[in-house]
C-alpha cells in the first residue's frame, strides 16, 4: 500500500511540477486588465505542488496502518462501489465525440442519481436535465467556451 501511495504522490510532484512550469511560461503579474494569463495557473499549481509534497512526506513516514499491516491499496469490497461510478464514466468519455459532453453528462448523472442514489423519478430528470442545461448556457453563453457537444446534439442544434 504504501509503495502505491508513494508512487502515486511521487507521480502528482511531478504532475505539479509540470504545470508549475507551464503557468511561468505565461505572465503571472497582474496587468493593467487584471490578473495574467499565468496568474491562476500559477497559483493553482504551487497548491498542487504543496498538497503532492505533503502526499509525498506522507506516503514514507510509517504510518498507524503500516504498523497494523493492512496492505491492501482497495479493500475487495470497496471495488464495487468503484466500479459502479468509474466504467459509466469511461462509457460516457468513449462516446463522447457521438454524445458530447451534455448529453453524455445528463445521462451519466440519469443512472448515477436513479441507480445508486435511488432517487425519485423526478429528480433524477431534475437533476439530469437541469445540470447539463446549466453548464451549456454558463460555458456557452456566459463564458462563450464552446464545449464538445457530439454528432447527436450538433445535428439537433444546427442541423435544421
Amino acid at each position: 500500500m504504501r509503495r502505491a501511495e508513494t508512487a502515486g504522490a511521487l507521480v502528482l510532484t511531478l504532475g505539479a511540477g509540470i504545470l508549475l512550469r507551464e503557468a511561468l511560461r505565461l505572465s503571472i503579474s497582474w496587468t493593467p486588465g487584471g490578473p495574467g494569463a499565468g496568474f491562476f495557473p500559477f497559483w493553482l499549481a504551487v497548491g498542487v505542488t504543496i498538497c503532492a509534497v505533503i502526499l509525498v512526506l506522507q506516503s514514507v513516514r510509517p504510518s498507524a496502518a503500516a504498523a497494523r499491516g493492512l496492505s491492501a491499496f482497495i479493500p475487495a469490497r470497496a471495488w464495487k462501489p468503484l466500479l459502479i461510478v468509474f466504467l459509466p464514466m469511461v462509457a460516457v468519455v468513449a462516446f463522447l465525440d457521438y454524445l458530447g459532453i451534455y448529453i453524455g453528462g445528463a445521462l451519466y448523472l440519469a443512472g448515477y442519481t436513479w441507480l445508486v442514489g435511488r432517487h425519485r423519478w423526478v429528480t433524477v430528470v431534475l437533476v439530469s436535465v437541469l445540470v447539463p442545461l446549466g453548464l451549456f448556457f454558463i460555458f456557452e453563453k456566459w463564458f462563450l467556451l464552446p464545449m464538445p457537444k457530439g454528432s447527436i446534439l450538433e445535428y439537433l442544434l444546427y442541423e435544421r
